[in-house]
């Protein structure tokens, strides 16, 4: 009889997801990742189910899960999470839960509750992909979907692999556009809104306040500065004329809307709304002709400027989170995530050769 051996953090990963991915990452941190999300998934499934039929769960109600909880759960089978120097783990555990609430597996409630959320399919405009969300583990979902697999921290099936059965049956899906929330119809229409509402209900700007920063919208650079963020004195050195996103300096941080004229603001907007502000970022670089841009390095993603939310939920069907720029993707998916950006005007620049290619 041959010794046992530990597995690695890779072969458990593999064993308990089953076949289930389109692919692991070799980044041990999203090999964490990916194992986490699934048990978490998985937890929260039979915490809030009271029956099960045929493998749906047809009575869930709330539960309240602690993330040290789910981290003693965790170290039963993978004590090295909890020893890992190189990742905090409970910060990776609160990371998850954000993801699988956006992308819409679960709600998550008031004093720490977590409600599953029904199975349904989204089908995705202009992709061979639906969507399967829901908050039931991948190996449930297979026992009616068996073509669906994970892609990143969502799963998803090949249209033309899903039962007859099921594409006939409505019951079965939600509309792409009431799943990946709201977004503008035509990103420029809306901009063009932004700066007639500024005109019409925007404050006479008192400038009550010297430092603010302009979110470069132009190209125009002071001193080849390639910060997003500009010095509000570049705009006044060139004497430029037009309406761009704005912040203070201070230490009570806000964003705002301004009309200048001549390098000088005259009118301002405030912007409270986080997803307002990343839709103008985008919004205003399209309307300005200064294009977003996004390009690949291997299978990282990187974007400028960040995505606004309707988009990342998107987009983290099929990747792994690195930071607010940057995402993880299976290669497999590398073009349907590029048309994707492209149809709201990310560009992708060709890559230089170095002399070693």
């Amino acid at each position: 009889m041959e010794n046992a051996r530990v597995l690695n953090q890779k072969e458990l990963v593999e064993l308990v997801l089953n076949n289930q991915t389109v692919s692991i990452s070799e980044n041990v941190e999203f090999q964490r990742e990916l194992f986490i999300t699934e048990y978490w998934r998985l937890l929260l499934h039979d915490l809030a189910s009271k029956e099960h039929s045929e493998g749906v769960n047809n009575n869930i109600k709330p539960v309240r899960i602690r993330k040290r909880t789910l981290l003693q759960y965790l170290d039963t089978i993978w004590p090295e999470l909890r020893d890992e120097e190189s990742q905090n783990t409970t910060d990776v555990i609160s990371s998850v839960c954000s993801r699988l609430e956006q992308i819409g597996d679960m709600v998550r409630l008031r004093n720490g509750y977590f409600l599953p959320t029904p199975l349904r399919l989204i089908e995705l405009p202009e992709s061979q992909y639906s969507v399967v969300v829901g908050g039931i583990p991948t190996e449930i979902i297979r026992l009616l979907l068996p073509d669906a697999k994970i892609a990143g921290y969502g799963r998803i099936i090949e249209n033309q692999k899903i039962p007859d059965t099921v594409k006939r049956d409505r019951g079965w899906w939600q509309e792409y556009t009431n799943w990946v929330g709201w977004k503008p119809t035509s990103l420029e229409n809306w901009v063009e809104m932004q700066i007639i509402q500024l005109s019409s209900s925007g404050s006479q700007s008192i400038q009550g306040f010297e430092e603010f920063e302009v979110f470069n919208t132009s190209g125009n650079r002071k001193n080849n500065n390639r910060s997003l963020w500009i010095n509000q004195s570049s705009i006044l050195d060139q004497g430029t004329s037009g309406t761009w996103l704005c912040k203070t300096t201070d230490s009570n941080k806000r964003y705002f809307l301004g009309e200048f004229n001549d390098g000088h603001l005259m009118k301002e907007l405030s912007i409270t709304d986080k997803d307002t502000r990343l839709w103008l970022m985008l919004g205003l670089r399209v309307y300005n002709r200064h294009f977003p841009v996004a390009h690949w390095n291997n299978n990282y993603l990187k974007v400028i400027p960040q995505l606004p939310r309707a988009i990342e939920r998107h987009v983290l069907i099929f990747s792994f989170k690195q930071n607010a720029y940057e995402y993880y993707v299976s290669e497999q998916f590398h073009n349907h995530v590029e048309q994707l950006l492209k149809s709201y005007g990310y560009q992708f620049p060709v890559r230089r050769r170095t002399k070693d290619e």
